[in-house]
């Protein structure tokens, strides 16, 4: 039976990257909706520095940085597992002896 394989590190970051890019998207997405309810119910909505960055382009630059880590980490996970799978293929031992048979035409 053979030994499973090591665990590849870099699809655990590529999960987290991406969860944090999911929950980011919709934050920016559904935030001001929610103040805005807020408002049109006549609540105050207390001021908040992490939901005014959500609003400015400093939530857009978040967004960004996150689909950089998702391509990187999709890009070193691949990577990995086609070295690995290269290193399983690779025969072990030297290369064949060339026959002394003249090539035919």
């Amino acid at each position: 039976m053979s030994q499973p394989d090591p665990r590849n590190p870099f699809y655990i970051l590529l999960l987290l990257a991406s969860l944090l890019f999911v929950i980011t998207a919709l934050a920016i997405a559904v935030v001001p909706m929610l103040e805005d309810k807020a408002r049109q119910a006549g609540q105050d909505v207390p001021p908040s520095d992490f939901r005014q960055a959500l609003r400015s382009s400093e939530g857009l630059w978040w967004l960004a940085y996150e689909v950089a880590a998702i391509v990187a980490f999709a890009l070193l996970s691949m990577g990995l597992d086609r070295l690995r799978s290269l290193k399983k293929t690779q025969p072990e031992g030297t290369i064949p002896p060339a026959e002394d048979k003249p090539p035919s035409h």
